[in-house]
């Protein structure tokens, strides 16, 4: 027997096995009228929330001063082209959190991963009714095991150097909006 496999045999001896594991006990908030709390976190990250009847494309780009290289991710995967730089990306996210404004991307192979990153604007396309008040609803709701990426996003890049001066877009979109429907 080695040594290593010795002092393995010695902590086994002495390790305790727990009575009982604890539960935390996690008392969330729950909001009212969830889509003003979550318009509100969500203008607090740096975005902007627009309220439409219908997200179509042409109601989305509206919103958006430039012109340039249109993404819908929506569309057949065929359909979209992959660039370096795309000027604004249409993503439908799977739920929104109102707590932080946070929307839930799953891209689920449908499209490229880097146009959430690439893009200088992304147009987070989100159902009203799929808002939840907190972020342990939301991880309720994630099949960790059943995806290969996905993320949370809260408004557009953002970092801060050591002199405290905040950049917007130096890792990803320079403005972010969601839409509502």
């Amino acid at each position: 027997m080695s040594a290593r496999d010795k002092i393995f045999d010695a902590l086994k001896d002495r390790r305790q096995t727990p009575s009982f594991f604890p539960v935390p006990k996690v008392s969330h908030s729950v909001f009212d009228d969830l889509a003003a709390v979550f318009s509100q976190n969500v203008k607090a990250a740096g975005g902007e929330v627009v309220m439409l009847k219908n997200p179509y494309r042409d109601e989305i780009v509206k919103h958006f001063p430039k012109e340039g290289e249109v993404v819908d991710t929506r569309e057949e995967v065929s359909s979209i082209p992959y660039k370096d730089e795309i000027d604004l990306a249409i993503i439908e996210a799977e739920f929104g959190v109102a707590e932080n404004g946070a929307v839930w991307i799953d891209p689920k192979e449908r499209y490229p991963r880097e146009f959430l990153t690439l893009s200088e604007n992304i147009a987070v396309v989100l159902k009203k009714d799929a808002i939840v008040d907190t972020m342990h609803e939301a991880y309720g709701r994630i099949d960790l095991f059943g995806v290969s990426y996905a993320l949370f996003m809260a408004g557009p890049s953002k970092t801060a150097d050591i002199e405290q001066a905040l950049v917007v877009g130096a890792h990803g979109a320079m403005c972010m909006k969601v839409f509502l429907y």
